[in-house]
């Protein structure tokens, strides 16, 4: 781009954040995301054709071409004064467009008023942006014309996008239209969603449907007399009534009638630049929906609906998201009409109000590319009222009816295999029940209620219809469903299933996983291996608000540097100044998963130095047990001294800590370190000279070091110790949320591919990233073959592959008195195969 003249260095004081928008062939597309300009332009008010005007040049023409510009945008130069406002930043630095860029308001009038300049008194051509019709009655014709089209794009520099082009057809579409010699007419994707609504099932749906017919039944041809018959269906009944309605044909084929009337009454509209325009969108936990509208003859009038039924991960977006990708999604549909257009975009929720008003940093990157698109077209959200947002409520919760179909399962149930062993069995009696198609249902009624028999491609639906109500137990669903219907080992599938329902393994909390103990390598020499940790932030005191603790594993000696920043540099800076400048280099510094401490910086100051960092695993802090301990006794004795200016008695606590005695080499720290007690405030009476001569003097400090060594780690057996048993073989694994979790949110997160087991920890594959978890915050997904592409993962290990010299800080564990992974306890069992489990206290 900047070779190409497309931007420039920029010294602007505006700045924008860079906003990358994928097109459809996968590429990418650099703009920046205009959201706070765009509020704050004048909007152009240059008109975009009205689509429906093309029509003008269709009169007795049968050949045609649609032409798709390359590019087009960059063609427009943006004015010198006006350059810096575009301004965007990117990681190299500030930059600035030379030409119109993507994403600024005025953008789609701009490039109009350019393109009726480059086609002006051409009458066979109708350009609305970058989209271009050439219509001509014969071939030679059509020739001839294209060569005029050709001659203006080559005399304007403007580049043609073959891919998307279409040359000398008898139809096409265009703009939503289907252009064809006999005229045009809307592409019915624009009210399928309404032909396409499902019978309704209950009262309470038949009155939803209603209500958006009746919404616009001044636009339908007699209304009340198609409706009359579904209204007789509501009488007497409550609002939200959930009883089940017994269509009859004359009352199907009315409910038939009302969407087409509804369709074409839709299809017969067409937008009007002179009327104010409305976009009303809503979202449900199963579909978004929306309706576009525009205000005349004093009522909204339909120009288009959309429905689209939500993914799995889309149904588990927040409220505000799911609105948001709502109004997202709508644009885009409507986008050939919107284009240019003022307009208003109406919304139940509240929050998205204030969108365009909220901080950067409090978004996410989803929200932004979203606020960041809509903004290109609107930035006026309005909110309405649930029951005055009556349409696209309705849109939005078409897709969620879920109704069970059993004229097909009539049909499934013909010369089925699985029915005729049932039917074989003396315990069940099954019967044939007719249904209102005429169709019979075969049912088992050997117990009080009615079972339907369920074939083989059905059973998952029925499963899900019932699970997913409140995603009850694997007992609790293995006696709602068999009690409603049957087939064959009803109770094996169900267990299954239950027990894979991804869910429920995320929402619910059995038992956590918590590993042996494990204790760290020990070390003999001092000042080798070294922990290190930055808490805080603490109030500021004489600038600093953070320390950096670090502690040597053998001796326990501490030193804690104050910080004014957590940035790489200072920290690196001040644990090379303050530590190795004075105990030399160790051979292993163990970390936590800091930025500071993973940073290339650290990394290379630790290569050049001689060291290698070893980090932990994420939350989990007892991997880094020796210092996290240490902050514990640090933070209460700061607290003791009752004084704000942390930074001037931490010197005071440093000297009680090292000077106290342990009680496992009973010496402190400091003799440890200098052979003798270091003298404490009080201390008035004077050491008697020694006699000792420098040689001897260093012999014997030597002789005393090496008789130090702290006692071995304790160790905690009445820690309860429980390891699932499925972590030896599962393939995926689900990952405990440790930090504060947001109301509703689900404990755990996955599930995640497994690459390497270890004792202490798992390595798994998160977002194409290979990271090690403590197995104390895992447990195993049970995960269905249609759930997960598991081929596609990396190979599992089971065992450690790394070289001992490349041994993390878990790594270095020693080893248990067994591998809990692959431990073979002695088992006991009777001739039925259970496994008898003995009290603890008859165990040797």
């Amino acid at each position: 781009m900047l070779e190409n003249n497309i931007i420039r260095p920029s010294k602007s004081p505006w700045a924008s954040p860079l906003h990358l928008v994928s097109k459809k062939d996968g590429t990418l597309r650099p703009c920046g995301d205009y959201r706070l300009l765009n509020a704050q332009t004048i909007p152009d008010r240059y008109p975009l054709p009205r689509i429906e005007d093309f029509r003008h040049i269709l009169k007795q023409t049968k050949i045609f071409s649609k032409i798709d510009l390359f590019k087009a945008y960059i063609q427009i130069p943006i004015s010198e004064d006006d350059k810096q406002k575009t301004a965007i930043i990117t990681p190299f630095g500030l930059y600035e467009f030379n030409v119109m860029s993507f994403g600024l308001r005025n953008a789609p009038s701009t490039f109009q008023r350019f393109i009726n300049e480059v086609f002006f008194g051409l009458d066979f051509v109708f350009a609305y942006l970058d989209d271009i019709l050439v219509a001509s009655s014969t071939e030679d014709e059509h020739s001839e014309h294209l060569k005029v089209v050709f001659s203006r794009l080559e005399q304007y520099g403007l580049r043609r996008n073959l891919g998307k082009s279409v040359m000398g057809v008898n139809q096409l579409e265009f703009l939503g239209y289907m252009i064809t010699p006999e005229g045009s007419k809307p592409l019915p994707e624009k009210v399928n969603v309404i032909l396409n609504y499902r019978l309704p099932e209950t009262v309470h749906e038949l009155r939803t449907f209603l209500g958006l017919i009746n919404f616009y039944r001044r636009y339908m041809k007699d209304a009340g007399k198609n409706q009359a018959v579904l209204h007789e269906y509501l009488k007497g009944t409550k609002k939200k009534d959930k009883s089940k309605i017994s269509w009859t044909t004359e009352a199907k084929e009315k409910f038939e009638q009302c969407k087409k009337d509804l369709a074409n009454a839709t299809l017969l509209s067409f937008p009007n630049p002179d009327s104010p325009l409305a976009l009303f969108t809503d979202a449900s936990d199963y579909a978004v929906g929306s309706v576009l509208q525009q205000f005349e003859e004093d009522c909204w009038k339909p120009l288009a609906f959309f429905s689209k039924k939500l993914t799995n991960a889309q149904k588990g977006y927040s409220t505000y998201d799911r609105e948001l990708l709502g109004i997202y999604l709508s644009i885009k549909q409507f986008k050939h009409i919107l284009e240019g257009r003022q307009f208003t975009i109406y919304t139940d929720h509240k929050p998205l109000m204030f969108a365009f008003q909220q901080k950067n940093e409090k978004a996410s990157p989803g929200q932004l590319r979203h606020l960041q698109y809509i903004s290109e077209f609107s930035t006026d959200i309005r909110h309405i009222g649930g029951k005055e947002n009556i349409v696209a409520d309705s849109l939005s919760r078409i897709e969620s009816t879920s109704e069970i179909d059993y004229d097909k399962i009539a049909d499934a149930q013909i010369e089925n295999q699985d029915l005729n062993e049932l039917r074989s069995k003396p315990s069940l009696h099954f019967k044939q029940y007719p249904l209102d198609s005429g169709k019979l249902l075969w049912c088992d009624i050997s117990t009080t209620k009615i079972r339907p028999f369920i074939p083989q491609d059905f059973r998952m639906h029925i499963f899900q219809k019932f699970h997913s109500l409140a995603h009850p137990g694997v007992k609790s669903t293995v006696k709602q469903i068999p009690s409603r219907f049957i087939w064959l080992n009803i109770r094996k599938d169900i267990t299954q299933w239950a027990k894979f329902c991804i869910h429920c393994q995320k929402n619910k909390i059995n038992r956590h996983t918590r590993a042996q103990i494990a204790t760290y390598k020990e070390v003999d020499d001092r000042f080798s291996v070294i922990h290190i940790d930055i808490i805080g932030p603490f109030p500021t005191s004489e600038g600093k608000t953070y320390y950096l603790t670090c502690i040597d594993r053998f001796i326990c000696w501490i030193k804690v540097i104050p910080l004014a920043n957590v940035i790489a540099e200072t920290v690196a800076r001040e644990f090379y100044d303050h530590w190795n400048s004075r105990f030399g280099m160790p051979y292993r510094v163990i970390t936590d998963q800091g930025s500071q401490f993973r940073s290339e910086l650290f990394k290379n100051i630790g290569v050049i130095c001689g060291f290698k960092v070893c980090t932990t695993t994420a939350y989990h802090p007892q991997c880094n047990g020796k210092i996290e301990r240490i902050h514990r006794t640090l933070k209460a004795a700061i607290r003791a001294h009752n004084s704000i200016k942390w930074t001037q008695t931490l010197s005071t606590v440093l000297l009680g800590l090292r000077s106290a005695l342990r009680s496992d080499t009973n010496y402190t720290i400091a003799q440890m370190v200098y052979e003798q007690p270091i003298r404490l405030p009080g201390e008035f009476f004077e050491k008697p000279k020694s006699i000792l001569d420098t040689d001897t003097f260093a012999k014997e400090l030597q002789n005393q070091m090496q008789l130090l060594k702290p006692l071995d780690t304790r160790r905690h057996p009445s820690q309860k110790i429980f390891v699932h048993k499925d972590l030896h073989t599962c393939t995926h694994v689900f990952i405990r949320i440790d930090r504060v979790r947001k109301p509703l949110e689900p404990p755990y997160d996955g599930p995640f591919p497994v690459v390497k087991r270890h004792d202490k920890y798992f390595t798994v594959t998160i977002k194409g990233k290979d990271i090690n978890i403590s197995i104390d915050r895992l447990k195993p997904a049970y995960l269905l073959l249609t759930e997960v592409d598991v081929p596609h993962h990396k190979k599992l290990d089971t065992a450690p592959t790394l070289p001992n010299e490349n041994l993390t800080a878990h790594q270095e564990t020693e080893k248990q008195q067994s591998d809990f992974l692959d431990k073979d306890v002695q088992k006991k069992t009777t001739r039925s195969g259970r496994r008898v489990r003995f009290p603890a206290r008859y165990k040797d």
